[in-house]
């Protein structure tokens, strides 16, 4: 019966659907809605407002313009300004009347006389000579014929030239205005020719300010400390900020804080200044903890690491913190490379783990913290890929931070206990190196290996020679992350010692004139003085010959 009803009725269920179809589409986004449409309303670009609309006022009229700053600043929303009220066949003042032709065509977006071209799309020579063929065309209801090329950076070296002429000396009926985020990529031959503008980032009680403005009128509840939270995350970007608004409204006409970070993936002032405190105090497992759990909850590790940098920031500002300046610029540096390293990083949290481990390691009181990578089979997992820090009693086990061994030592026990079979076994593993070439996390350091020679292998030690100065000390850099890949790769922990190939040869004869005048190398600790190195014990000539063999094979062909 209803579907009967219908079809003798087709106008009525036309008319219903209109009105649910109309309904859904009624909504506009806030940053389309509230976009400015007069100058007056426009935040935080004041000298570039006063400059357009003096300009205006004494028909000084430039016939190209260059906007640059940072995106959602407002340079598109002035020079679509400009395009309208130059049109305006009615203006009052520096205001369009929005009631001549041009204006109702504008604001309809139906101008033919006001072309905007997304130079990223559109960024070919083609499309630049067209502009130069119709150029020459009267506008068609308008005073000016007025072209926005937005993202203009984005266009050819092919491109660049053929507006060069146009936008040089363009038709008396035509305007240009370009506009860009990235100003150094636009030819210095193209912005002389401009009269440029540079937009700066929002300050953030303007953008404050805006955004109360819209939430009165949409009748949504924020208070103040939640639009200034809005406004730094969006970095000074007012259509950033606005589209953030309508975001966390369309959640709840009552944003609070909590709704903020759970949002944006942000974590409390409150936790980050808990994960600050822990790092400056050495409670790495509280540390790890935390951020792990966050993590679980859909926290960006990048987030984490880009507020504790702003707080370090604001503590530096204020001048509050009690922690010696030493310790601050370090762990300062420390999270920013581990920002840097973020984004090269497949797995974040071990990024992470790693940095804080390198920060906490590098404090000069004495105390290392110890770390342990490979589990027990000698593969790091997955699951198990977490750094764990352990008590001080148990740091003679564990891989202790580089910056505190001493590489010598390292030397002497791969001398002390070199082992001919070893060395057969890293060589036959050597090719799972190219396993990791594509690997985001190690790709760039696989060449530390592949680029050199593995000469003595001991239980724990292994020395590589290498063939630049430049590579060593590089690799004394990343050690860390080297003795990770090696570990990985071998299935195995060892310490790792660079050195030269002239520095090699030195150290392979002494080793070899040690064994010859009777001294014998000796396993040693960390906290061991080198002078506990060597044994002055007679040898056999023969005794040197076959010890030398097993260390460096059968490269040693005579000892004198």
């Amino acid at each position: 019966f209803i579907c009967y009803y219908c079809l003798l009725n087709v106008e009525y269920v036309i008319i219903i659907l209109s009105f649910f179809g109309g309904a859904c589409m009624e909504y506009v986004a806030l940053y389309r809605k509230y976009r400015p449409r007069v100058l007056d309303e426009i935040y935080g670009q004041k000298y570039i407002v006063d400059i357009v609309k003096n300009s205006i006022l004494n028909n000084r009229i430039f016939h190209a313009y260059l906007f640059s700053g940072p995106r959602g600043t407002g340079k598109t929303t002035i020079a679509k300004l400009i395009a309208k009220i130059v049109n305006c066949s009615d203006l009052n003042g520096y205001d369009p009347c929005d009631s001549c032709s041009s204006c109702k065509l504008f604001n309809e977006k139906s101008n033919p006389d006001i072309i905007e071209i997304d130079a990223a799309s559109n960024n070919g020579v083609d499309e630049i000579r067209s502009i130069r063929e119709k150029v020459v065309l009267m506008p068609s209801i308008s005073k000016y014929k007025v072209y926005i090329i937005d993202e203009v950076h984005m266009l050819s070296v092919s491109a660049f030239n053929a507006l060069l002429k146009t936008l040089e000396e363009p038709p008396k009926h035509v305007i240009f205005i370009l506009a860009t985020t990235e100003l150094d990529k636009v030819p210095e031959t193209i912005v002389s020719r401009c009269q440029c503008y540079d937009f700066k980032r929002i300050n953030i009680d303007d953008i404050v300010l805006c955004l109360k403005n819209i939430c009165d009128k949409e009748k949504i509840k924020a208070d103040d400390d939640v639009l200034k939270l809005i406004g730094q995350y969006c970095n000074g970007g007012m259509r950033d900020s606005i589209g953030l608004l309508d975001k966390l409204a369309s959640y709840s006409n009552d944003i609070t804080k909590s709704l903020f970070y759970d949002v944006v993936g942000l974590v409390s002032d409150e936790v980050i200044f808990d994960i600050y405190s822990n790092i400056v105090n050495k409670n790495i497992s509280n540390v790890f903890d935390n951020v792990e759990k966050m993590v679980n909850s859909g926290k960006s590790i990048d987030l984490i690491v880009e507020q504790l940098l702003i707080l370090l920031r604001n503590i530096s500002v204020s001048g509050v913190d009690e922690i010696s300046n030493d310790v601050f610029c370090k762990v300062l540096n420390g999270l920013s490379g581990i920002a840097y390293d973020l984004k090269f990083s497949v797995n974040e949290l071990l990024c992470f783990e790693i940095g804080i481990l390198k920060i906490v390691n590098s404090f000069d009181d004495g105390e290392i913290i110890s770390r342990e990578i490979i589990s027990d089979d000698g593969i790091a997992s997955d699951s198990e890929n977490k750094l764990i820090s352990k008590d001080k009693s148990e740091e003679d086990e564990q891989m202790v931070d580089k910056k505190a061994v001493d590489f010598s030592i390292v030397i002497n026990n791969a001398f002390a206990l070199a082992d001919k079979n070893l060395k057969i076994d890293v060589m036959k593993k050597w090719n799972g190196f190219n396993d990791y070439v594509h690997n985001k996390e190690f790709s760039s350091l696989v060449s530390y290996f592949l680029d050199s020679t593995v000469q003595v292998v001991g239980e724990k030690d292994v020395i590589i020679s290498v063939c630049y100065a430049s590579v060593v000390e590089n690799a004394y850099q990343n050690i860390a992350k080297l003795e990770l890949l090696f570990n990985l790769v071998m299935g195995k922990f060892y310490n790792l010692a660079f050195v030269l190939e002239d520095e090699w040869k030195e150290l392979k004869d002494k080793y070899i004139s040690d064994m010859k005048s009777g001294k014998t190398y000796k396993y040693i600790e960390q906290n061991v003085e080198k002078d506990d190195i060597i044994d002055d014990e007679p040898n056999d000539l023969l005794d040197v010959v076959m010890t030398a063999k097993d260390v460096f094979g059968n490269d040693i062909v005579e000892i004198k």
